[in-house]
């Protein structure tokens, strides 16, 4: 079978307050990459016929910022999921295969979750498997109501209707989807907008494949963080800090000294040889290259650098050399 992705990214984010009525909320930087970039980096590796991103509002910007790894299709009036997902139907409409949908503010989730998901789907014969976490404070989120059983999702119940019971569920939509292609375009087109927004919401289909019989199942988060998204500058800086910590680990793991990763931010695609120390407030981002048993910082920032082995380098800036 065949993988699909859709990245739903013609939001305007209006809750980001910016001055710049071109931007739009997906271009906006963690670590000096844009979130919808995090995103494609991390479904890459999965292996897709087709990768399509969904702009609107800013499409020109984020255009520029997938179109050398995504296939761009318009959204020009915002209707909800539902309809952007139907934008894609020229590519997609009618092929044998599974789709991801995700969104381009979600910089945090990671390829191995992406792959879990498709796992569960494929091994448990679904039509629409969800990714779900289990938070300690569930408010606000849509809750997972499952079966007798446990084995199948019967609905997302919203905040405004839970009972008792519900209120009480802690695991919760995490807005990550897979679902059968031809499935997924087949009840599209039977979608309705009865709701104040007046907007087609792709979760609506849950209900019609459960009236159907389709299987509809649910993969679990190992770590509920990855869910989240950016709306504002508060959680752009939640997710930068949960993704620098993340980074400064994984270097630190491999064999790098990092004296104090609260204040050192190292870019995703950074690499960094063993023995290397790198001091507080160091900056490094773009492609840069870091040799082995080299001394960085304090107060230094590197851009798209290439340096060698046995190098110190601190209180500078420096872009694009090769040292």
């Amino acid at each position: 079978m065949k993988n699909y992705a859709i990245i739903l990214a013609a939001g305007k984010g209006t809750r980001m307050k910016s001055l710049d009525q071109s931007k739009s909320k997906v271009s906006y930087e963690i670590l000096h990459k844009p979130l919808v970039r995090y995103v494609l980096d991390a479904l890459k590796p999965i292996g897709f016929e087709k990768l399509i991103t969904i702009v609107g509002f800013g499409g020109e910007v984020t255009k520029s910022l997938v179109q050398d790894s995504a296939e761009v299709v318009w959204q020009h009036e915002q209707k909800g999921t539902g309809h952007a997902v139907m934008q894609a139907a020229p590519l997609l409409e009618g092929k044998e295969g599974y789709t991801i949908v995700c969104c381009g503010d979600t910089p945090v989730v990671t390829t191995d979750t992406f792959k879990a998901l498709f796992e569960k789907h494929v091994k448990d014969g679904n039509a629409l498997t969800l990714l779900t976490a289990i938070v300690d404070n569930p408010k606000g989120y849509g809750r997972i109501k499952r079966n007798e059983t446990g084995d199948q999702v019967e609905a997302i119940v919203e905040q405004a209707d839970c009972d008792e019971v519900m209120d009480k569920v802690k695991e919760v939509n995490a807005g990550i989807y897979v679902f059968d292609n031809k499935e997924l375009f087949a009840h599209l087109h039977n979608l309705h907008a009865n709701n104040a927004q007046g907007e087609l919401y792709l979760t609506d289909l849950l209900e019609m494949f459960r009236k159907e019989g389709l299987k509809v199942g649910a993969s679990i988060l190992d770590n509920p963080s990855e869910m989240m998204g950016v709306n504002n500058r508060w959680q752009l800086y939640e997710a930068g800090e949960a993704l620098k910590m993340r980074i400064n680990k994984e270097h630190m793991l491999n064999g790098v000294t990092i004296i104090d990763p609260k204040v050192t931010y190292i870019g995703p695609d950074v690499k960094i040889g063993p023995d290397t120390i790198i001091y507080p407030n160091t900056h490094i981002y773009g492609h840069t290259v870091i040799g082995n048993s080299n001394v960085i910082g304090p107060n230094t920032m590197i851009i798209d650098c290439e340096i060698g082995d046995n190098k110190e380098i601190a209180n500078t800036t420096i872009k694009k050399e090769r040292i």
